[in-house]
C-alpha cells in the first residue's frame, strides 16, 4: 500500500487536512481538482482504479459518488462524514473499508461548536434583530442544540428551548433555560437542530412576520421552506457551516481521527 490520500472536493476544509496530511508525510492528490489546491495534480476517477485511501467531502455529491463508485474495490478505504446508503451497500459488497468520522463523539461534539458559531453568523448576517435581546427557540438539545443555546445566551439573547426528550428538558432546565409552552408567536429567531418536520404550516401560520428560521439539520431539514416563502418569511437551510466559517479548525478536528484512521492502515507512515 502507497501512502498518496486522494483528496476529493472544493471544500476548504479539504484544502487544511490535506495541508496536514502533507506535513505528516503522506503525498495528496486533489480529485477533481479543487478551487484551494497548491502543489497538487488533478486526476480523473479512472486514473485512481488502483488507489487505496480517498477523503471525500461533506456533504459528498452525487457527482462525485457516481465517479467512485465503479472502482471500489477491497483495498479501498474511504473516510468521509456522511454517505448515501447504497454507497455504502457497493463499498461492503466489494469489501472496501469506510470510516465515518463523524460517528466518532469526540468529532461531534467538538464539530457542534462550530455549527453553533456558524448558525449564531447566519442570523445575524440576515435577522432585523440584535441578538442582545431577542428572544431566541432553539429546537432539539442534543450536542448542536446545546452548544447553540450557550453562545446565544453569550449573546444576551432571551434563549427557550423545544425537546420532546424528557433527558434533554432536564438538561436545559438544570442549564438555566425557559422550556418552550406554547407562543411561537413571542419569538425572533427560531434556531432548528431537529431533523424531522418540526416547523410545519401550522406553526408557521403563528410566527412573527420577520422572525428568522436558521435550519442547521441535515437535509432536508426540518422546516417547511416553501410555505415560509409563500408567508414571506425569511428560513435558510445551513448546511456544512464549519466549512463556511472555521474551514481551519473545522479541518483539524477531521485530520485528528482520520490520521489515527489511516495509521492503522499505513505501513511505514510514522
Amino acid at each position: 500500500m502507497n501512502n498518496i490520500v486522494y483528496i476529493y472536493g472544493n471544500d476548504k476544509r479539504q484544502y487544511y487536512i490535506a495541508k496536514m496530511l502533507n506535513e505528516y508525510g503522506y503525498t495528496t492528490i486533489n480529485v477533481p481538482l479543487s478551487d484551494y489546491s497548491e502543489n497538487t495534480s488533478d486526476y480523473t476517477a479512472a486514473e485512481i482504479s488502483d488507489s487505496e485511501y480517498l477523503l471525500l467531502p461533506v456533504p459528498v455529491s452525487e457527482e462525485i459518488i457516481n465517479s467512485i463508485a465503479p472502482f471500489v474495490h477491497s483495498e479501498t478505504y474511504i473516510m468521509s462524514g456522511s454517505l448515501p446508503k447504497d454507497f455504502i451497500e457497493i463499498c461492503e459488497a466489494e469489501h472496501a473499508h469506510l470510516f465515518n468520522y463523524m460517528k466518532v463523539p469526540e468529532v461531534a461534539i467538538r464539530n457542534a461548536a462550530a455549527t453553533a458559531e456558524g448558525a449564531v453568523c447566519e442570523a445575524i448576517k440576515v435577522g432585523p434583530y440584535t441578538l442582545q435581546g431577542s428572544k431566541s427557540l432553539v429546537i432539539g438539545y442534543g450536542r448542536c442544540g446545546s452548544v447553540l443555546c450557550d453562545k446565544l445566551s453569550a449573546l444576551k439573547s432571551h434563549v427557550s428551548v423545544l425537546t420532546r426528550s424528557s433527558s434533554g428538558k432536564a438538561h436545559a432546565e438544570a442549564d438555566g433555560y425557559n422550556i418552550f409552552s406554547k407562543n411561537y408567536s413571542d419569538f425572533d429567531f427560531i434556531f432548528n437542530t431537529a431533523p424531522a418536520p418540526v416547523i410545519t404550516r401550522d406553526i408557521i401560520d403563528l410566527l412573527k412576520d420577520d422572525c428568522v428560521i436558521i435550519d442547521i439539520a441535515s437535509a432536508p431539514g426540518g422546516t417547511d421552506f416553501e410555505y415560509c416563502k409563500k408567508k414571506g418569511i425569511t428560513a435558510l437551510l445551513c448546511p456544512g457551516l464549519p466549512a463556511k466559517y472555521s474551514p481551519k479548525t473545522s479541518a483539524g478536528i477531521i485530520f485528528d481521527e482520520c490520521i489515527k484512521f489511516l495509521e492503522c492502515n499505513t505501513p511505514g507512515i510514522e
